[in-house]
């Protein structure tokens, strides 16, 4: 791997650690408060967290893509 991917790789892992601890930090707070604006907390969280996993999993599927590609540059 080069280093240019690595940091690409470094990006992607910061940013899906960061929602995810955001995200973690809504759900739980949203426990705490009362009345309807919990339910809409609660679900403004998990989203938090299901897209920054998402974002993780996109990062990783163009990393993927990009080592394939190099590697086949070969065979044409």
């Amino acid at each position: 791997m080069r280093e240019n991917q690595l940091k690409v790789m470094l990006f992607f892992k910061n940013m899906a650690g960061s929602g995810l601890l955001i995200g973690f930090t809504v759900l739980i707070a949203s426990f705490f408060v009362s009345g309807i604006n919990g339910e809409y907390i609660f679900s403004i969280g998990l989203s938090v967290m299901v897209s920054s996993m998402l974002i993780f999993g996109f990062g990783l599927f163009i990393h993927l893509m990009e080592e394939m590609a190099e590697g086949s540059k070969g065979i044409r």
